[in-house]
């Protein structure tokens, strides 16, 4: 068990049930998977390829292809890929949590938090610098033309404040609303 997992069960899970006066464990909001997809416009194959590979050296997990939306003009030619697609789940969720706190998210220049969720269980944003992954600087070249990476991170929360709550115990760095106004 990966110790941010071990952080989550024996720390998070004891202080939420203390904090919100929970009946039972079962009703513990909790990360359920995330997400990351990575591709663009481009249909060229060594785009797809550069897509696929940085997923997989990212995540240690193989993803799979995203094609491209069918349109009503090109109903019958098939479709291209034009990225990548991973799901983690288990501990491959939590070691990929703990890199993207104390690896990635320090290694950006001016980071100054994450806003606050917009959904009830759902917490995307874009992760614009991919380089920040210390995986993928020694292979710069084959990687120049990726730009961004979507991470979605699923929780079985029920409402906004519960996610906040939830985000915040997990060291997720959000701003508040009041610090958004601010920096407008």
């Amino acid at each position: 068990m990966h110790p941010f997992q071990k952080h989550f069960h024996n720390v998070v899970q004891r202080d939420l049930i203390l904090s919100e006066n929970l009946l039972t464990a079962s009703m513990l909001p909790g990360p359920k998977k995330i997400a990351l997809c990575l591709g663009g416009e481009s249909s060229d194959e060594n785009f797809v390829i550069s897509c696929l590979s940085a997923l997989n050296i990212i995540t240690g997990q193989k993803p799979y292809l995203t094609q491209q939306q069918p349109t009503q003009q090109r109903n019958t030619s098939p479709r291209e890929g034009v990225g990548g697609k991973v799901t983690l789940r288990g501990p491959n969720m939590y070691l990929f949590w703990y890199k993207l706190l104390f690896h990635v998210l320090p290694r950006i220049r001016q980071f100054e938090g994450l806003k606050e969720p917009a959904h009830d269980n759902i917490y995307c944003f874009l992760l614009k610098d991919m380089f920040s992954f210390e995986e993928l600087v020694p292979l710069f070249p084959y990687f120049e033309e990726l730009r961004s990476l979507q991470c979605q991170f699923h929780f079985t929360t029920k409402k906004k404040a519960e996610a906040v709550i939830l985000g915040h115990s997990l060291q997720l760095c959000f701003l508040s609303s009041e610090k958004e106004e601010k920096r407008k």
